[in-house]
């Protein structure tokens, strides 16, 4: 079988080769009725870009890199379907990275992308103290970060972003907590250098001390975002002779490590222990886990911090400012609080 050619699109509905090349390279000069026609004829052919090309032409290697910290957690699998659909719908391929929490790796495929030609970069991975965002700048490869935030404001200001209300979202999960009753709470935390870390503990701390609840230091335990470091940390806590009667956990990976800590305890989610993770990630849903949790929309995220680094590798923000994007958190009421069983007390 031949290759289908911009050409046979051409023929086949009658339209120039030019607007066929322009519709398909997201170019203007194109209606959205044409521009879809188009598209949906490309697909249904089988037609395949030459993406050597195009390079040649463009001097675009029409590749970008998504940089995660751990491809084996489900939230991080999430993002990286939103990102390759949208980067895929707008013509360009993803290349995936894991880091696995090193900044030396980080740096290391940074400069490995910069090296090959690629021409943007979703990163996910970057920490508040993070040198690698500083070789970012220098190199000026267009970038985008997703699911972090660098909250120095001076930082801040030059730097796009997509991510979710951490703070908000974590305000939400504790009052809920604490209007259940519970006044003996312990945080499974993530990377107290990560952004949404510090923000999801923030929000917390502030609405327990609304409801005048205090947090002992030894129920707040930092975990990385692990979920074998959250099985051990919840071994510890369930363990203890004044244990909590409710953890919230800054992650549904960790939440399911806690939940199998509590089980080998012998306790009863949630007659015995309320939990409430941070994420939505598939699984939660599912019968047996009914995870209380909060939605970060991670697919959504995804695809988002994909368009936005397109716009940005496109020229399209001129503006000089950096872009935001941040997203609602949801709290998503399940069975694993306890809700269903008493609803709220305060």
């Amino acid at each position: 079988m031949n290759k289908i050619t911009i050409k046979d699109i051409a023929r086949q509905l009658d339209v120039s080769t030019t607007t066929i090349s322009n519709a398909l390279n997201d170019k203007p000069g194109v209606g959205k009725v044409v521009r879809e026609k188009i598209v949906k004829m490309a697909g249904k052919m089988g037609y395949q870009p030459n993406y050597f090309a195009k390079g040649l032409v463009s001097r675009q290697s029409f590749a970008i890199g998504l940089i995660v910290s751990n491809i084996a957690d489900p939230f991080n699998s999430e993002l990286a379907l939103g990102v390759q659909e949208k980067i895929n719908d707008l013509g360009y391929n993803m290349m995936l990275f894991n880091t696995k929490h090193s900044n030396e790796n980080e740096k290391r495929i940074i400069e490995m992308l910069i090296s090959r030609g690629a021409d943007g970069i979703v990163l996910s991975t970057a920490l508040q103290d993070d040198p690698n965002i500083d070789l970012l700048n220098e190199m000026q490869i267009p970038y985008v970060l997703v699911n972090r935030l660098i909250l120095n404001p001076k930082k801040a200001s030059r730097i796009d972003s997509v991510s979710v209300d951490s703070y908000g979202g974590s305000y939400k999960a504790a009052s809920h907590l604490c209007r259940l009753g519970h006044t003996k709470i312990g945080i499974i935390a993530g990377d107290m250098q990560a952004s949404n870390a510090i923000l999801l503990t923030q929000g917390s701390n502030d609405a327990f001390a609304e409801f005048g609840i205090r947090i002992r230091p030894d129920l707040f335990v930092e975990c990385g975002f692990s979920r074998r470091k959250a099985y051990q940390a919840a071994q510890g806590i369930l363990a203890k002779k004044n244990r909590p009667t409710a953890l919230l956990i800054q992650g549904d990976n960790m939440a399911l490590g806690v939940r199998e800590a509590a089980y080998e305890a012998g306790l009863k989610i949630p007659e015995d222990l309320a939990i409430i993770g941070f994420d939505d990630i598939s699984i939660s849903s599912l019968a047996g886990i009914e995870l209380t949790t909060v939605t970060q929309s991670q697919y959504k995220m995804g695809m988002a911090g994909a368009q936005m680094l397109i716009n940005k590798i496109k020229g399209q923000n001129q503006s000089g400012s950096s872009n935001k994007i941040v997203m609602e958190a949801e709290l998503i009421i399940r069975n694993s609080c306890g809700f269903n069983l008493r609803g709220y007390v305060r």
